[in-house]
């Protein structure tokens, strides 16, 4: 059997060209011309859904989120591309400051494919940036559950939950995540100054705690955060 062409008419193939040339071009210099490129894509090849996340993508990076939101919503719900779109409206709806609805989106998504983890986190990591941890507590242990054993290899999400755990004042489920996130990633500096920095103020294991914060400065001289 034959394999399927890339393209199947000569615009296609002008199409893949010109979004070829949006996609290399600097998006901190360029973005602009890299839309044009990208929407002369989509004109040639209206069911360009590769083209429209892109489109999408540079007008966040000019931080047009309400743009960026217009393009993502337009892509075939049945298109691959569809799925990772919605996260980002989800993300510039938290920006756009309606929160609510990036929540009520991010728990559709959530209940529409179970077997996912990503929009929960994803809803947790915009609860805990806008101060709700309590609630970004539920969303990370809602996911928690989804994951193979109960477990992930990914450090950060340890991290992001021990933060809003500790936030929320559940002091030992937070170390609990601090000290698997660097069980993970053991010389990760966020997590050895931010454990390090916990345990100062609540005036515990201040060596440990010391040689973690210096580690952590070590290696992010240039981070104001760790430094300061």
């Amino acid at each position: 059997e034959a394999p399927i062409p890339l393209v199947r008419t000569p615009a296609e193939g002008v199409a893949e060209s010109l979004f070829n040339v949006a996609s290399a071009l600097p998006r901190d210099r360029a973005g602009d011309i890299a839309i044009v490129y990208a929407r002369l894509a989509l004109h040639l090849r209206p069911d360009f859904e590769l083209a429209r996340l892109l489109i999408g993508e540079l007008f966040d990076a000019e931080n047009q989120h309400a743009r960026a939101n217009d393009v993502y919503t337009s892509i075939n719900p049945a298109s691959p591309y569809s799925w990772s779109a919605r996260l980002r409206v989800a993300n510039n709806l938290a920006d756009l400051d309606t929160v609510d609805e990036a929540v009520g989106l991010l728990n559709m998504m959530a209940d529409e494919k179970p077997e996912r983890t990503d929009a929960l986190v994803r809803l947790g990591g915009i609860l805990r940036s806008k101060e709700r941890y309590g609630d970004a507590v539920v969303a990370y242990d809602r996911a928690a559950e989804r994951f193979k054993n109960g477990e992930t290899t990914d450090w950060f999400f340890y991290y992001s939950r021990g933060i809003a755990l500790e936030r929320s004042d559940l002091w030992p489920r937070a170390e609990a995540d601090f000290q698997k996130a660097l069980a993970l990633e053991p010389d990760q500096p966020y997590v050895l100054n931010y454990l390090g920095y916990s345990w100062v103020d609540k005036g515990m294991n201040i060596e440990q705690a010391r040689g973690m914060i210096e580690k952590a400065v070590e290696k992010r001289r240039n981070d104001g955060f760790i430094v300061d």
